[in-house]
């Protein structure tokens, strides 16, 4: 059976969800629905639920500032919004089930179904709650949270040039001429960067479109951006970079 908490400071939308739980989904027990996200957080921490379904929208603590307080726990979030279809994709990006408000049974019901495929098989894409916070951050807003070992840095992402792994970590580089060392990988950043602007050109670099100078051909072919650096680009990934340049 999985263990639920129902977040929501609306009454009326606790009530609703867990009625269409309790008549559709058999394999899932509400242990408490909640108004009070502070509340919330304490019955996170006392009764360990597999799964909150946790709405966004709330006047005293939004659903991602509740996340944020317990970003240490292993848990599962499918959230229940009414956020435009560009932050719901990237919720499901992320890993991240939702149920779009008013909640519609069938999507209740596949929601609960791909949950109970990852009860018991907790990792890091589905349940690390302070990487999925990096990655809803890149994906919603123009500024890219930055953890290096001992800090967070907020970054215009307009102001990123490009980026380059160096093994488990992710050095960026910005227009200012300033490299900030993280401790996240190319591809958890290469998810949060919108694919408009940012394009992978080699296996451990990931570039901004607005910061090249020019192609190269010679010498495999490689790139050079507006502050001089060459980058490599994949032979693979040629034409589809000079096709993204052309439209840019």
């Amino acid at each position: 059976m999985i263990k639920a908490i129902l977040i929501d400071d609306e009454i009326n939308g606790v009530e609703s969800l867990q009625t269409l739980i309790q008549e559709n989904c058999s394999g899932v027990a509400v242990l408490e629905t909640v108004t009070n996200p502070v509340l919330a957080i304490e019955l996170i921490r006392k009764l360990k639920p597999d799964v909150i379904f946790l709405d966004i929208d709330m006047p005293e603590m939004s659903g991602f500032e509740l996340l944020d307080k317990i970003k240490d726990i292993p848990i599962h979030v499918i959230f229940t919004t009414a956020y435009d279809q560009y932050a719901v994709r990237a919720f499901k990006h992320n890993a991240v089930d939702y149920l779009l408000k008013p909640i519609i049974i069938s999507e209740l019901t596949a929601a609960v179904s791909r949950l109970t495929g990852r009860i018991g098989t907790v990792n890091s894409d589905h349940t690390n709650l302070e990487s999925l916070l990096m990655k809803i951050q890149g994906m919603t807003s123009q500024k890219l949270a930055v953890r290096s070992l001992n800090e967070i840095i907020y970054v215009d992402m307009d102001q990123i040039a490009y980026l380059e792994a160096d093994s488990n970590y992710t050095n960026i580089f910005l227009i200012t001429g300033e490299k900030l060392n993280s401790t996240k990988t190319l591809k958890e950043y290469e998810a949060m960067l919108d694919p408009k602007i940012f394009f992978r050109v080699f296996k451990a670099n990931v570039i901004n479109l607005k910061y090249v100078k020019k192609f190269i051909k010679e010498d495999g072919g490689y790139i050079v951006m507006t502050n001089g650096t060459n980058i490599n680009v994949s032979r693979d990934k040629r034409q589809l970079l000079l096709d993204r340049l052309a439209a840019f």
